[in-house]
């Protein structure tokens, strides 16, 4: 076929025998093209929990569509037909995954090439701090050290304080700041810490740090002026 539709050839035949020519018959030999298949997107990255959406096209009228899969860390891509490929996709580990839909057309009995598409599942990366909980004096300094299993992972953070002053948002692995008590009561900084890798963002997580006061001691009275003999009356 020189299209993508049915073409057709129509062969006029004349017998002749002893100079007698015969009637003409027609015969229509009828040509299915081989389909092409296009998928739009042609391919896609997305966040661990997201679906899919490939349209699957042709120039052929009356063009279907099959396809297998292949994948490697994650789960939720099932083989199957239609015209789009919407399938919610879940990474297995906490590294970046894949998905290959080998699609293949078929129209009017004729199997097109397949195509492949390849789809990329980035995991939602999990924040760890350690310490997870910290107790300090005051005029000390934060050493919450951040990590996650999953690669080139990001780490954001906001602060609510009670009581403490030197605590403030901030980015990197690690939270690293001097926390004054303002009162003489003990104090909390709390850190909301969320993790990014590859624009997915993961769960937020809470790292309370307490900050207790140094203590001031008042003596009542300050100096004292005795007899020999007498007592001492010192209130702490």
């Amino acid at each position: 076929t020189t299209t993508s539709q049915i073409g057709t050839v129509t062969y006029i035949i004349t017998p002749t025998a002893n100079g007698c020519v015969g009637e003409p018959i027609e015969v229509v030999v009828t040509i299915n093209p081989i389909p092409v298949v296009v998928a739009t997107p042609t391919s896609e990255v997305f966040c661990s929990g997201s679906a899919t959406n490939l349209v699957l096209t042709s120039e052929t009228l009356n063009t279907t569509y099959s396809w297998t899969v292949v994948q490697n860390g994650v789960s939720g891509a099932v083989a199957g037909s239609g015209n789009t490929i919407s399938q919610t996709l879940t990474t297995t580990t906490s590294q970046i995954g894949t998905v290959t839909y080998i699609i293949t057309p078929t129209a009017n009995d004729c199997v097109g090439e397949p195509i492949e598409v390849m789809v990329t599942v980035n995991p939602i990366p999990v924040v760890v701090a350690t310490p997870n909980t910290e107790v300090l004096c005051s005029g000390s300094t934060t050493n919450i050290v951040l990590s996650s299993e999953t690669l080139n992972t990001t780490y954001s953070w906001t602060v609510v304080q009670n009581g403490v002053s030197g605590a403030v948002a901030g980015s990197g692995n690690t939270i690293s700041q001097m926390l004054t008590a303002t009162t003489s009561q003990i104090g909390t900084v709390t850190y909301i810490i969320t993790p990014t890798a590859n624009g997915c963002v993961g769960e937020s997580i809470e790292v309370v740090v307490t900050v207790n006061p140094i203590p001031v001691v008042v003596a009542t009275p300050n100096t004292e002026v005795l007899c020999s003999g007498s007592t001492t009356n010192l209130v702490l």
